[in-house]
């Protein structure tokens, strides 16, 4: 559409002159373009914008304000962009959790005095059998739950839930807290204290806490395992920076 594209080439340079505007409004005269064809164009600017922005699946705080100007030049309302804001949304908030903005919301379990609950999300506990493959280990990007590397994640992935080794044997619930992170299923409740938690294991479909020393009590199946193990980083690290560490014993 000839109007699209003018107004495409309008908004290049990040602002519609006065001159555009008229140029636009008589080019919608011309060519007798109904409102509807004029919000349809508006929208196809701001989604090939968007999947420009959202190409390698990160959102600097440029790019966020760049499409938040987008979207109020063409004057679209959220209600007409909310299929295309769900994953925004998602980029918003990782974009949080990477500058140490966690989220805060109401707890489905009981906690401590001055404990917080950032994420809620429902969850599968899985261990890993005994099966006909004999593959060696699963492929997955190891996080390190000491240091200050943003995240990150670089490498080969699997899925947990098609490998036959890898059995469900609860459902429930997985809480991160500012203190630990828990699950809560129908048989058995988990709860490992963020002081304990030396890494994370990601997989495309969920991730596996590793505990000092190296030891794993389960695999924890989650539909947003990027967003979730994030957020599960982010709290761990704040929670050892609260912990002061113990002074070494003089010695005699």
């Amino acid at each position: 559409m000839l109007y699209q594209r003018r107004l495409e080439a309008a908004l290049a340079d990040g602002t519609l002159t006065p001159d555009e505007v008229a140029e636009l409004d008589g080019l919608k005269m011309a060519k007798e373009l109904t409102q509807a064809e004029v919000r349809m164009a508006a929208r196809a600017i701001y989604r090939g914008a968007l999947r420009d922005v959202l190409a390698d699946d990160r959102l600097g705080a440029d790019e966020d304000q760049r499409l938040r100007e987008l979207q109020a030049q063409l004057g679209l309302s959220d209600d007409e962009l909310a299929r295309d804001h769900t994953h925004l949304s998602r980029l918003r908030l990782l974009a949080q959790v990477a500058a140490g903005q966690l989220p805060e919301i109401d707890a489905p379990i009981p906690l401590v005095p001055h404990e917080r609950c950032y994420w809620v999300v429902q969850a599968s506990f899985a261990e890993r059998i005994g099966g006909s493959r004999d593959d060696g280990e699963l492929a997955g990007v190891r996080l390190a739950i000491a240091g200050t590397s943003p995240f990150r994640v670089i490498g080969e992935r699997a899925e947990l839930r098609p490998d036959e080794t890898i059995l469900p044997i609860d459902l429930g619930i997985l809480v991160v807290t500012s203190r630990r992170v828990v699950f809560q299923g129908a048989k058995r409740t988990v709860s490992i204290p963020h002081a304990r938690l030396e890494a994370l294991v990601l997989y495309q479909d969920g991730l596996l806490p590793e505990e000092i020393g190296g030891h794993s009590r389960g695999y924890l199946l989650v539909d947003d395992a990027d967003l979730t193990a994030a957020i599960l980083q982010q709290a761990a690290r704040k929670r050892r920076s609260e912990i002061k560490p113990l002074r070494p014993e003089k010695s005699a």
